[in-house]
């Protein structure tokens, strides 16, 4: 008996958590035509140390009226038409103070503010509040040093990495934005939208297109080699031993390439 009140008791927690999730809007994705990244080239100082001047500039979903939407958001246009009818349309629309966002470079890897660098935080953090925006008078009156009217200033990243010793670039492809949504600890996400900076590069061996190569690559590419649909598949990365199509060899260079040989 009491292991069927505890298995009662679990379900109803899970229902609960289930409900909470369904019912925190999702925000809309933000709006990647409008990013821009800019990557001035570093300084260095006579004492050998290094200033970057790298920042991205972000733009959330909103209405006309500057309010964040959530995914219901049916776009500008639609919004300016139904205003011209004298129609009200029907959207959700998110409190400032529950929005948060996350960067991501590349491979979706999340960047990390650590307080050693940004001095905007007392603990490593990923997901930052749009609030930060407002400065530390909290009214947009003041800013802080790496966050400005949706600008990121990254404290010692860059991709002008040419003239610097042991220096990696900040990122080889991409730079994107998640925005969150947290009502009472439950979070809601929208999908990462990226800005293309440079070319995707070519990683042989990653047909999953997850920036490794591993066992989830050797099980793709054989089932594609035997015919089958694929779903992802990184065709350019498949042809492996780079002699023409992509066949069985290609199978046998990357097991050789998994098992470090």
């Amino acid at each position: 008996m009491k292991k069927l009140s505890l298995l009662f008791l679990m379900l109803m927690g899970y229902c609960a958590n289930s409900m909470a999730q369904s019912t925190v809007p999702v925000p809309a994705d933000p709006m990647g035509d409008y990013f821009d990244w800019i990557d001035g080239n570093p300084f260095q100082f006579p004492d050998g140390t290094w200033a970057y001047s790298s920042e991205f500039m972000m733009w959330f979903a909103q209405d006309l009226s500057g309010n964040f939407v959530a995914n219901d958001y049916p776009g500008w246009q639609a919004e300016v038409e139904a205003q011209d009818q004298g129609i009200t349309l029907n959207y959700t629309t998110l409190d400032r103070d529950k929005f948060y966002f996350s960067i991501y470079t590349d491979y979706d890897e999340i960047y990390v503010f650590n307080p050693e660098e940004y001095e905007e935080f007392d603990v490593p953090t990923t997901m930052v509040p749009y609030t930060i925006f407002d400065g530390p008078n909290g009214d947009g009156t003041s800013t802080y040093s790496h966050f400005e009217s949706d600008f990121v200033h990254f404290e010692s990243e860059t991709n002008h990495v040419e003239n610097i010793e042991g220096k990696e670039p900040f990122f080889t492809w991409r730079i994107g934005v998640q925005a969150h949504y947290i009502v009472d600890g439950v979070v809601s996400s929208s999908n990462i939208v990226y800005l293309e900076v440079f070319p995707r590069p070519v990683l042989l061996g990653d047909v999953t297109g997850d920036g490794n190569v591993d066992v989830d690559d050797v099980t793709a590419l054989i089932s594609y080699v035997l015919g089958n649909e694929v779903d992802p598949f990184v065709v350019e990365n498949a042809n492996v031993d780079e002699a023409g199509d992509v066949d069985i060899d290609d199978i046998t260079a990357l097991l050789s390439v998994v098992l470090g040989n």
